[in-house]
């Protein structure tokens, strides 16, 4: 790179050049404005500092021919990145989408790592909301993908909703496409399927399995954002996959398109899947599994889900069992399992225990696929033998399977265990009647608990908060547990 004679250029110059740029006739603005860019890296940083200060008409401009040089050269920005991250906060909220977007640009050449990006995810948060252009908007989509700021999901579904009336705009065309690939990211396999069809009881199971370790807020406003959406909808997501020239990823969604009630949809995605089908070659996926950044593995793995396990199970199986793969890369390989309802291979790796975690996913995605009462008793067992730190995990399936009606078979495998297992067992029974509290649970304890068993549950019945406290204190149990706090009462 040649020396940008920054010498002959010192502060005050620069200072003389931005401030004259008021000056300068409308029509010769945009060369001014690039005569200052191209001199080097220190008056682009000084012409980011100035933005504040300029009039929005010369700050609109400079920001719009930054990120116009950024799009022809991002590798020049690997300099002014810091810099240009902070002006993203600092500046006038006009001027963000803008910056954001040149950042993004140069992001894509130069970070690989996606280290740089840290802490962007709030100020993409607000260009999501601002009244940005669509590709703007689209920037800062990818800019939360690499912040992997999930809680945008139901805000992207919403903007999708938005843009899908103007397909044959290349810009809004691109911004779907983006906006799925960010959905499949940031959301997985469950939610891309959701999008063509929002009522598809097995992807919402999916969905609340993959999601188990996101807050309970999210899941409700995206099944909120995901209730907006009909087959007109899900016709566009498949014309855009069609369109797309890498639809590997979208299998899931094609397959739900499959079998969608409307028949234009189920007619599109038949069209869509076979030509997926035939990209599927053995030569692409091992290309793309042998990728060496992570996502790219990562988007393989997923959309592996999508075909018949004939296809892809024995390559999922093999994923899934790598003891030296990534734990991110090895669950979704589970869960791709799962959605291929592959549950030979999930058992055969929940047997495997090189790795509790993901045994225990994997103990847990077979439980899920097996008739009932068997995936019941199987979760329960799992339950109360695995270790202290991985309880959660093994919680989260056995409350995906317990109905009500199980009540009786939980309280025979607490009155069977040793007494580390009957304490797991108490503190999943809490929360069990906690969500389950109400008419059968009721019908069920009835008949199938005798009377002791009955009021030792009925203890763990956190007390209604309407009661007045005497009426607190005529019950008859001997420990309420009101809001986790324990009242012990030795009246009788």
């Amino acid at each position: 790179m040649k020396k940008d004679n920054v010498e002959n250029y010192d502060e005050n110059t620069l200072r003389q050049m931005v401030a004259e740029l008021e000056n300068v006739e409308e029509e010769k603005l945009d060369d001014a404005v690039c005569d200052i860019i191209d001199i080097g890296n220190r008056p682009i940083i000084f012409l980011i500092d100035s933005l504040p200060q300029m009039s929005e008409e010369v700050g609109s401009r400079v920001v719009q021919k930054l990120e116009d040089f950024f799009y022809f050269h991002p590798e020049k920005g690997g300099k002014v990145v810091d810099r240009l991250k902070q002006s993203v906060r600092e500046a006038p909220e006009m001027y963000r989408a803008g910056l954001l977007s040149a950042l993004s640009d140069i992001l894509d050449a130069t970070d690989e790592s996606g280290e740089i990006i840290g802490t962007m995810g709030e100020e993409a948060m607000s260009v999501l909301c601002s009244d940005a252009d669509i590709t703007r908007i689209g920037k800062a989509i990818e800019i939360l993908v690499r912040a992997e700021e999930a809680n945008s999901i139901p805000q992207i579904i919403n903007l999708m909703i938005k843009n899908t009336d103007k397909l044959d705009k290349f810009e809004n065309y691109q911004f779907i496409e983006t906006s799925l690939l960010a959905l499949k990211r940031l959301g997985g396999e469950a939610l891309l399927r959701l999008l063509v069809n929002p009522l598809s009881d097995s992807a919402i199971k999916q969905l609340r399995v993959e999601w188990r370790t996101k807050e309970q807020k999210l899941l409700d406003d995206t099944l909120i954002a995901l209730q907006k959406l009909d087959s007109d909808f899900a016709q566009v997501m498949i014309k855009v996959v069609d369109l797309s020239e890498f639809n590997l990823p979208f299998a899931a969604m094609l397959n739900e398109g499959i079998k969608h009630s409307d028949k234009w949809v189920r007619q599109a995605a038949v069209e869509a899947m076979r030509k997926t089908s035939e990209e599927m070659t053995p030569e692409a996926l091992s290309r793309m599994l042998g990728d060496p950044a992570p996502e790219v593995r990562l988007m393989a793995i997923t959309s592996l889900g999508a075909f018949d396990k004939s296809q892809t199970g024995d390559l999922l199986l093999d994923l899934a069992s790598r003891e030296e793969e990534s734990i991110d890369i090895r669950l979704n390989a589970l869960y791709a399992l799962y959605s291929q309802s592959n549950i030979l291979a999930l058992q055969q790796l929940a047997a495997k225990k090189d790795n509790e975690k993901i045994s225990v996913n994997a103990e847990g995605l077979a439980a899920l696929l097996m008739p009932h009462d068997q995936g019941l008793h199987k979760m329960l067992d799992v339950y109360v033998t695995t270790k202290e730190s991985l309880l959660p995990e093994a919680a989260h399936y056995l409350s995906e399977i317990a109905v009500p009606e199980d009540i009786g078979a939980m309280v025979a495998v607490h009155s069977k265990g040793n007494e580390e297992q009957r304490d797991k067992m108490i503190r999943f029974l809490k929360a069990f009647i906690e969500n389950n509290n109400g008419p059968k649970l009721e019908t069920a304890m009835k008949s199938q608990l005798n009377e002791a068993e009955r009021n030792a549950l009925k203890r763990l019945i956190p007390e209604k908060n309407n009661k007045t406290n005497d009426e607190e204190d005529e019950c008859d149990c001997c420990e309420h547990v009101v809001h986790g706090h324990h009242h012990h009462h030795h009246h009788r």
